[in-house]
């Protein structure tokens, strides 16, 4: 039986239980209700109690605001967010008939408390009840301080103790002292389970003359402890029924409690209760209440006000009805109330995202698109966005927005080619009036070290496949071959068609208009405009005015700070793992070039966290965000056998970034399917091997080496000679090996011939798009499709969660000097602009061992 089969079979065998223990339950439920009148004699009711005011209508299981430290303090470290909460309840006190005083709940006054997460899953919250009971009840004017701290190591369970201390005129009321503690857990997103104990030190006032059994009584508070269920049928909050049970010790009584709550969008939330209060041998007392919750969501949070009824013969002995009503501000928002305002929010670029910045701006703009008060939105761009494929995931990001009725402006002061690549998809573009475009049509360069390597002494020693496999170049040749330059060319055409097509698309002119006018770059700002690059002119202080043009209505510009929704499901979701493929491949821990911001991406790094998520079973797809050249064969081959296992267990796609070639490629290719943007650049199958020579610089210096060993190819990889022929037969014959097995792998992931996959590898760089005709991807789109086929192949919802690994690891020495973590655009505060290129080009080289196969592309990248 196959592993996914044994989990399916026991799931199911878990619900069927689950069901049984419900069914159980539902039974003791009625059993106590069918018994209740005959419970025993208890020596006092539960009236005589100095109580902390409940909150009516809410489960002990599913609380996820303060009222839990009064239900359940396990829920405070469910909270969203923070919340400043009040609640009242009060009775009516002009009934015809007062009833005996062990007829009474003193249950009137009023309760403000706050709490907030801390760190790490730890939330804490703070209460004071003001209680004014009815002036014929035992106790009068006592208030209730309560502490709670929680702790929840996942979604689906939590831990939690509250401490209370009562103040009182009242002598027999006055400093009572409890302590309660409380379990959650959510297993299933369609039920909750709580067991919380209450008072469980049974609290006794120390003035008390324990001699007076009445006052003993009177001045104790005796532990209770509950069980709650929390059922939600459809899966969702939508619909909850609550059943519990609560029992005293000391009066030895059980009280069945069942509530309700509905979702009742876009208004609020109705909620329920009807509770046996005092199944006394007279017959039992009930309570009943109902209210209606109106949540008002802004941009920044949200805020509740609720009103309703509390009734029943517990509360008089004729039928009465009172009051309870209350609200909250709060750090979150309801999925089911009104969302506010309408406004539009802006996103100011002042440096190129990094690889996760990107990721993160994309998750940004998906969620703007849900959500029904944004307008519009305004991308203030004071820097490039990025290179070209990662600007066609903003632009399929823009068209997005419009196409759920969003509005957008793109701001630019000096903007360049890739600002207009991307703002082409925008509805209006500006300009500030001083500003203008840097940018008159696309260029790639690359640096070629043989003649500098040549006047230091030092030698390239490089075996390679295939004539395309030109990385090995730049350190042998003083330019590009024949073959080199005649790949780079038609890469350059493949953006300039790209760019001159969606700037016409976007822009309403022709491909030809498009190419003429980009000619006569760069631009000023008039000249952008007459040009029809722009749409017109705004300083920043009239992007407001600009905005209000283009929406048709006053709206708000605000930035983006939208605190985060309550869930709508208990427990933990299944979710998706975006795993970060990013940087040079080297064998060993990933890691950071300082100041450059050069990522270093470690196969040990890597394939610990693939194991992660192939062992997780929170974790159902996985989408693996490939942007690197690539680098070690050996480090890739690793990786792809991760992404191999993954696949038998569990949808795993690939989503491609800018660059997912040679190593890059082949972790790729053992994969469900593959995304790549139209222009990420891949491909590039082949391998090659070599060192470099220092023999003739240590002579130049005069530094002699001398060598002694065993073998004749013991030292093959000194960097102190050359490699023998016979050296280099081996070595040739070596890398054949190294580009077999690399045909193997494709051939095997892709369902192709190996002599398929060598006549479009060899080391040719294609585009995504070129890709895609020669079967090396199954499809155009950028890291917002991928996710909605992964969605599909696992059966999640849309707003299933999302997890990004690795975490990045920070030095401390590296957030001492502020070097990790750096955006794209950083090195050019400590470089000279002109040698970034080149300083970027030669780094990952000094990471490789002399003595280690490589499955690497020349950097290739177009400039905007």
């Amino acid at each position: 039986m196959s592993p996914l089969r044994r989990f399916c079979y026991a799931r199911a065998a878990m619900s069927r239980v689950f069901v049984w223990v419900l069914r159980c339950w539902s039974l003791a439920l009625g059993l106590a209700l069918l018994t209740s009148s005959a419970q025993a004699q208890f020596e006092r009711p539960l009236a005589d109690r100095p109580t902390r005011l409940p909150a009516l209508g809410r489960s002990v299981a599913s609380s996820d605001d303060l009222t839990a430290l009064v239900l359940n303090p396990a829920n405070v470290a469910m909270m969203p967010g923070w919340e400043l909460r009040y609640d009242a309840i009060l009775l009516d006190e002009d009934q015809a008939r007062v009833p005996p005083v062990d007829k009474q709940v003193p249950w009137q006054g009023h309760a403000i408390a706050l709490g907030f997460p801390l760190f790490g899953g730890v939330a804490t919250g703070f209460r004071l009840d003001a209680l004014d009971p009815p002036s014929e009840a035992l106790f009068q004017n006592y208030k209730w301080f309560t502490w709670g701290l929680a702790y929840a190591p996942s979604e689906a369970a939590s831990v939690g103790f509250s401490l209370q201390r009562s103040f009182s005129g009242d002598p027999l009321a006055d400093d009572l002292l409890g302590y309660s503690f409380g379990l959650t857990a959510r297993p299933f997103n369609w039920a909750g389970l709580a067991l919380v104990a209450h008072d469980i030190n049974g609290p006794t006032n120390r003035g008390v003359d324990p001699s007076d059994p009445t006052n003993t009584l009177r001045g104790k508070l005796h532990a209770s402890y509950d069980l709650a269920l929390a059922i939600r049928p459809t899966g969702t909050r939508i619909f909850e029924i609550g059943l519990e049970g609560k029992y005293l010790t000391g009066p030895d009584i059980w009280v069945p409690r069942a509530t309700i709550g509905l979702d009742i969008p876009p208004i609020g939330r109705l909620r329920g209760e009807f509770a046996i209060t005092d199944p006394a041998e007279a017959g039992r007392t009930w309570i009943a209440s109902a209210a209606l919750s109106f949540y008002f969501s802004g941009v920044t949070g949200g805020t509740e006000i609720y009103g309703g009824m509390v009734t029943g013969d517990g509360l008089r002995e004729e039928e009465s009805y009172n009051a309870t009503f209350g609200g909250s501000v709060r750090g979150w928002r309801e999925p089911s109330g009104s969302q506010g305002r309408r406004y539009a929010v802006k996103i100011r670029l002042e440096s190129t995202p990094s690889t996760r910045g990107h990721v993160a701006l994309l998750r940004q703009l998906w969620s703007l698109a849900d959500e029904d008060k944004v307008d519009a939105v305004v991308f203030e761009l004071r820097t490039s966005p990025g290179r070209m494929a990662r600007v066609q995931e903003l632009q399929d990001a823009i068209r997005l927005l419009r196409s759920h009725g969003k509005r957008v402006l793109c701001h630019i002061e000096a903007g360049s080619g890739a600002s207009i690549y991307m703002c082409s998809a925008a509805n209006k573009i500006y300009i500030n009036p001083a500003g203008g475009l840097r940018f008159a049509g696309l260029r790639s360069q690359h640096f070629y070290y043989a003649g500098l390597l040549e006047k230091l002494g030092i030698r390239a020693d490089f075996v390679r496949i295939g004539s395309h496999k030109s990385a090995p170049e730049q350190f042998t040749r003083k330019g590009a071959t024949d073959v080199a330059k005649k790949d780079k060319t038609d890469l350059l055409q493949q953006h300039e068609k790209h760019f001159v097509q969606e700037v016409a698309r976007g822009r309403q002119l022709t491909v030809a208009q498009v190419r003429e006018r980009i000619a006569k770059g760069p631009f000023v700002a008039k000249e952008a405009r007459d040009a029809k690059l722009v749409d017109g002119f705004a300083f920043d202080d009239q992007i407001e005015k600009r905005l209000i043009e283009l929406v048709g209505r006053p709206t708000l510009m605000i930035e983006d700070k939208r605190n985060r929704v309550a869930k709508k499901q208990f427990g933990p979701s299944k979710r998706i793992a975006i795993v970060h493929v990013e940087g040079d491949m080297i064998d060993g821990r990933s890691k950071t070039i300082p100041f450059l911001g050069n990522k270093i991406l470690g196969s040990y790094t890597i394939t610990d966290t693939l194991k992660q998520v192939r062992e997780d079973p929170r974790v159902a797809a996985v989408v693996l965000r490939v942007d690197t050249p690539g680098g070690s064969a050996m480090a890739a081959d690793l990786i792809g056998r991760e992404v191999e296992l993954i696949a038998k267990k569990k949808p795993i796609v690939v989503s491609m970034g800018g660059t997912a070639a040679s190593a890059g490629y082949y972790i790729s290719a053992p994969a469900k399917r593959i995304f790549a943007n139209p222009l990420t650049i891949t491909g590039s199958i082949g391998i090659f091997y070599g060192k470099a020579d220092v023999a003739q610089l240590l002579q130049k210096i005069g530094v002699n080496v001398e060598v002694y060993k065993t073998a004749p190819r013991a030292d093959a990889e000194s960097i102190f000679r050359p490699f023998t022929p016979d050296e280099k037969k081996e070595l040739n014959r070596k890398v054949h090996q190294f580009y077999d097995l690399f045909l193997t792998r494709v051939a095997a992931g892709r369902k192709m011939t190996k002599k398929q996959v060598d006549a479009v590898g060899q080391g040719r760089v294609w585009t995504g798009e070129q890709a895609l005709a020669r079967g090396l991807v199954d499809e155009l789109g950028g890291l917002r499709q991928a996710l909605e086929f992964v969605r599909k192949e696992a059966g999640l919802p849309k707003d299933a969660p999302i997890i990004e690994l690795p975490v990045p690891d920070q030095t401390l020495l590296g957030r001492i000097l502020g070097v990790e973590g750096l955006h794209a655009d950083a090195a050019e505060a400590i470089i000279p602009p002109g040698l970034v290129d080149m300083v970027r080009a030669l780094a990952p080289f000094a990471v490789h061992p002399a003595d280690q196969p490589l499955a690497r592309m020349e950097l290739e990248w177009v400039d905007l």
